[in-house]
């Protein structure tokens, strides 16, 4: 039977729960690591009939109008008015989130091995944390922090394999952090427009924008004729246009608006996770126990930086009230 006194702790609780937006968000963004590591499949398709700067630039020139189609067919040709003073907002994230960012990690390859690459791109997470405590005055506790950690930590089993091996290859490895601290600065930098135009509007500027960046570098560099890419190429290309930019930039944004942009860049340890397993089903690769040691690391790390699970908040005890105290307590009530 329901007891009218439990009524003030059940809405208390209810006060206190994740708001069904940002649980949604937070079970997409799993969903969009698990696209974006098949997205190391589609890229190594991809990449047997491309030039690196090629399949960059046909991916955006691919996602561009499609985004364009739809937005303009869902919401108007005005949902793309902004204001001019935050036309540079846009213009630097899409010069951090696709143009320099694609352009730097494909360069960086080139020089460094795929752990290397693995390993240090995800030091973007770093990047996001750090400002978000100091700047945007985020809040983290040791649990959060550990946590952070714990999934770094799975993530370096996961690239390893437990051959905790890193030979450094200093311009390729340089490059990658560079890379990293731009997504980064995508990451910090679009959460100062949330809230004030739809997603959709910015992905629209930051598509266009960061396409035309590219173009130079895939006129300046090698590239094939269109016409002789084969389905294989076409069916990676789309996957990549659609599935990877389209709908996966749309719901990671979102998600820098309800949950705040260090949670959602906590989420990117998950990606090499999944790309690993999609390697593993696909292309026969081996499961070892450094990897699934590594996988399940990363999820409780997550777990503990998004306040889902705690260990080191257990083993703190809540102040406990000397009778005298509460006897104040009582006295200063009116």
């Amino acid at each position: 039977m329901f007891n009218p006194a439990s009524l003030p702790r059940i809405i208390s609780r209810v006060k206190n729960a994740p708001s069904a937006s940002q649980t949604t968000a937070k079970i997409l963004l799993v969903l969009i690591m698990v696209v974006w590591g098949g997205s190391f499949i589609a890229s190594k398709v991809g990449l047997d009939g491309m030039y690196p700067i090629e399949l960059a630039t046909l991916r955006f020139a691919i996602a561009t109008p499609v985004l364009l189609l739809i937005t303009v067919a869902l919401c108007g040709w005005r949902s793309l008015i902004v204001q001019k003073k935050d036309f540079w907002v846009l213009f630097i994230m899409a010069m951090t989130g696709i143009t320099l960012q694609y352009i730097t990690q494909l360069v960086a390859m080139t020089y460094t091995t795929v752990t290397n690459t693995a390993l240090l791109i995800n030091m973007g997470t770093f990047f996001v944390i750090i400002p978000s405590i100091f700047l945007l005055k985020e809040k983290f506790s040791s649990d959060n922090l550990l946590g952070v950690g714990i999934a770094f930590a799975g993530l370096v089993l996961v690239a390893t394999n437990g051959k905790l091996e890193f030979a450094p290859h200093l311009i390729g490895d340089g490059i990658i952090l560079i890379s990293a601290a731009l997504w980064a600065v995508y990451i910090l930098i679009g959460n100062k427009l949330a809230g004030k135009y739809s997603v959709l509007t910015q992905l629209n500027y930051i598509f266009v924008i960061g396409f035309i960046g590219l173009l130079p570098f895939y006129f300046l560099t090698p590239r094939h004729d269109i016409a002789q890419f084969s389905p294989v190429s076409w069916v990676s290309l789309l996957y990549l246009a659609i599935f990877c930019s389209i709908i996966c930039y749309f719901f990671f944004n979102d998600a820098i608006i309800k949950i705040g942009p260090s949670k959602s860049a906590i989420y990117q340890y998950l990606e090499p996770v999944f790309a690993i397993i999609f390697a593993i089903v696909l292309l026969g690769e081996p499961l070892t126990v450094f990897i699934a040691a590594g996988a399940l690391l990363a999820i409780i790390g997550i777990a503990m930086a998004d306040n889902n699970l705690k260990i080191i908040g257990r083993f703190r005890k809540k102040p406990v009230e000397t009778p005298v105290e509460v006897q104040q307590v009582r006295h200063q009530q009116p």
